[in-house]
């Protein structure tokens, strides 16, 4: 009877401790049972992530901290997550977090798709993250007249997602072929000019590399990519929108004349693009033929995969100016109509920590965007030769614009370049005749 008393009051005193809410007493110390009790917050995350892995290691660890916040992960391509959330995401089953490309950024803003990030984000992210990416996710918006325009006087400027990794391209050689890198594309044209017109050692047929088109230098995209062509145009003062990247009135194509009198005069000759923009290398340099490329980090794996030894160096000055290539990063943002912005904002958050870098590094060989004396805490980043290079290059590189008028910058520049490389016409009447598609293209008139 005894301990049937017992066993009855210790059943009471339990159904009171509970009763009295999330909080209760032991021996003075208050217990806060909200947050094990609480119900759990579903967030429905989209990343680019096919085989989960990275994804999986990354829940873990952000459940370590939030144990509150049920992560659903879908695999989505970075380039297809945010036609899908336009589609998906009005009716409610699309997704709290996504990832994109820095090129959607502007355009996912003016379809209405992403959460401004609270000031507090805003400040926590541009402690740790690389200026770059801080820049290139950081944008002027008028939510009014959708207008991008930094002189606006009501437009604000906000965060509007948080960067992952940041990359851009490099001067990629091959080791076995290429003791000490070029600096400059002086010492590089020189040492291209003896190896063009040097036996080619592929077969007995006595032509000359660039015969056998095995030049010096090639590219992993085409000739005519004005992605790959501003580290040039950066040493001939030409970038487009400005040198702020965001003005909008023009792309000022005038300001690559000089520059393309020198892709046709000087780069073409003793590249692999001598028949045409299109006639380029990739397959030679994974060969072990060819001693350079200019590539970028999304190369590394074919050329690892081809058992190649090889290195990244910064791209070469021209005529004692440097090269700047365009910079572009990862980014994940929150869904504007997200019902749960709050954990969503916490998960973009973790995304830039430490721990969470460390596992992009560690899945995906990717460089995070991280300040440069914060890679420390990144275990074998600093001794990963490559990305390091990387890191050295984004040095002097510049954000790539994302603006929404850079869609209209591509065409008219593609053919801008494709013209001067293949034809003889007048530079002069190619920058001008790219400059009025452009203007016509984005409604500016003439």
């Amino acid at each position: 009877m005894k301990k049937y008393l017992i066993l009855v009051f210790t059943i009471l005193l339990s159904f009171t401790l509970f009763a009295c809410g999330d909080k209760t007493e032991n021996l003075g110390e208050v217990i806060d049972f909200s947050e094990t009790h609480g119900k759990k917050t579903e967030l429905r995350v989209w990343l680019d992530d096919e085989k989960g892995e990275y994804m999986e290691a990354i829940i873990k660890e952000f459940n370590k901290i939030y144990p509150n916040i049920y992560v659903r992960f879908l695999h989505k391509g970075s380039v297809e997550s945010r036609e899908q959330l336009k589609t998906f995401g009005p009716s409610g089953n699309g997704a709290d977090v996504f990832q994109f490309p820095h090129d959607h950024l502007a355009q996912a803003i003016l379809e209405d798709l992403v959460l401004a990030l609270p000031s507090d984000t805003k400040q926590r992210v541009e402690a740790r993250s690389h200026e770059l990416g801080v820049q290139i996710a950081t944008l002027s918006y008028n939510e009014e007249t959708h207008s991008f325009d930094p002189n606006d006087p009501n437009a604000v400027e906000s965060l509007y997602a948080v960067p992952m990794s940041i990359e851009s391209v490099g001067l990629y050689y091959n080791k076995d072929l290429v003791e000490t890198p070029a600096a400059t594309y002086e010492e590089l044209f020189a040492a291209a000019d003896i190896w063009n017109n040097s036996p080619f050692g592929g077969d007995e047929s006595g032509r000359t590399n660039a015969e056998a088109n095995n030049y010096y230098l090639t590219i992993s995209s085409h000739w005519a990519d004005s992605y790959f062509m501003q580290h040039i145009y950066s040493a001939f003062g030409f970038y487009p929108f400005g040198e702020t990247l965001d003005d909008p009135s023009e792309v000022g194509f005038a300001n690559a004349e000089e520059a393309l009198v020198w892709m046709r005069e000087e780069l073409k000759p003793r590249t692999t693009g001598n028949g045409d923009h299109e006639s380029v290398g990739g397959a030679g340099f994974e060969a072990g033929d060819v001693p350079y490329i200019i590539a970028g980090p999304w190369n590394n794996e074919a050329y690892k995969n081809a058992g190649l030894n090889y290195g990244v160096a910064p791209l070469p000055t021209i005529d004692g100016k440097e090269t700047k290539s365009f910079a572009g990063a990862m980014m994940a943002a929150v869904y504007k109509y997200s019902k749960n912005q709050e954990a969503a904002i916490k998960f973009v958050e973790f995304l830039s920590s430490d721990i969470a870098m460390q596992l992009q590094y560690d899945y995906k060989q990717k460089l995070p965007a991280l300040k440069g004396e914060l890679l420390v805490n990144i275990e074998g980043v600093l001794e990963d030769e490559l990305l390091m290079a990387m890191s050295r290059q984004l040095e002097t590189s510049i954000p790539m614009p994302t603006i929404p008028q850079v869609t209209y910058y591509w065409g008219p520049g593609e053919t801008m370049i494709k013209d001067t490389w293949n034809g003889e016409e007048l530079i002069s009447k190619l920058v001008t005749d790219a400059e009025h598609s452009y203007r016509t293209n984005v409604g500016l008139g003439q």
